[in-house]
């Protein structure tokens, strides 16, 4: 076999694999950062979804819709139409913005407003970009939403110049509330709650390519971040709620369940360890992802509240 053969077979197997790794990195990418999609991987349909889990979900909104006072609306700094539902507590000054997960929307949060409720607190639950009512059509996974949670404490601190704010996330919500710490906040924030948040992007996508379709990271994910680079203005690798701990000095109580199997349990760890801010945590024993205040309500909510008590008194 001729020179000119070999070759002509090696690139044409190049541009084949070259193909094939965009195609499937362009698929990874729509699955993951395009919450609206119905190729989303993690939209389930209706049929699919437990009778229990569409009750929780039917007395939450209703919940939500008896309480609501108002729906604050503010333009992001990249023009996206942002929504969040504000349940008002009369001649409060103590305010939690709840953050939500991937996928789910700010009334989603209501089994904690409702603890928060209770304590006096006014609540703020935003819809994070491309979610719910607010516009976009990429998530950013924590990245440019820990910037939008930014603009809701400004927001707050307008309404409420004695402000005294608690940040407290879920999941996508957990790593934004992480990513928000990393900057230099108002003195209003008092203190932050992450319940199940991932070190980085890329770890977390980079494990769930391996649990859900048995994959490692190249070449497939390195073209999704190429595509999400172009697309989304995000690097995968730069959403990293690891670094943003390191440079956080806003109070954080941290919380895992240790049978999570989507956010993996272990990386736990290396978020608490690295955080030089005060800190304390919490290990649910059986909890899944997102289900620790579920699983041990009275255990979640006392450690929420002792701590918080710490820094709004």
């Amino acid at each position: 076999m001729g020179f000119e053969i070999i070759l002509s077979i090696v690139v044409f197997v190049v541009v084949i694999l070259f193909i094939l790794s965009f195609i499937a990195g362009l698929f990874m990418f729509n699955i993951t950062m395009i919450p609206g999609s119905p190729r989303n991987y993690f939209n389930k349909k209706e049929e699919d979804i437990d009778e229990q889990v569409k009750e929780f979900f039917a007395s939450s909104e209703q919940w939500v819709k008896e309480n609501t006072t108002s729906v604050w609306s503010l333009t992001s700094f990249d023009n996206l139409n942002l929504k969040a539902v504000f349940v008002e507590n009369k001649g409060s000054h103590k305010w939690v913005i709840p953050v939500h997960g991937y996928t789910s929307r700010g009334w989603h949060m209501a089994q904690f407003a409702k603890q928060y409720y209770k304590a006096g607190f006014n609540i703020l639950m935003p819809d994070l970009r491309g979610h719910g009512d607010s516009e976009g059509q990429y998530t950013t996974m924590g990245y440019y939403e820990s910037v939008d949670v930014i603009d809701w404490i400004k927001e707050i601190i307008k309404k409420d110049p004695d402000a005294l704010i608690v940040l407290h996330g879920i999941s996508m919500g957990a790593a934004t509330v992480m990513l928000t710490t990393g900057e230099d906040l108002s003195n209003h924030v008092k203190c932050a709650i992450e319940d199940c948040g991932y070190t980085s992007v890329w770890d977390i996508f980079s494990y769930n390519m391996k649990r859900f379709f048995k994959l490692p990271a190249f070449p497939v994910l390195y073209v999704s971040n190429i595509i999400s680079r172009a697309r989304a203005r995000m690097d995968f690798k730069q959403a990293s709620p690891l670094n943003a701990v390191k440079k956080s000095k806003t109070p954080t109580l941290f919380i895992h369940g240790d049978a999570d199997e989507l956010v993996p349990f272990y990386m736990l760890e290396p978020l608490y360890d690295n955080a030089p801010c005060e800190k304390d945590i919490l290990v649910v024993k059986g909890a899944e992802h997102g289900a620790a205040s579920a699983k041990e309500p009275d255990v979640y909510y006392k450690k929420v509240s002792e701590f918080i008590s710490k820094y709004l008194n």
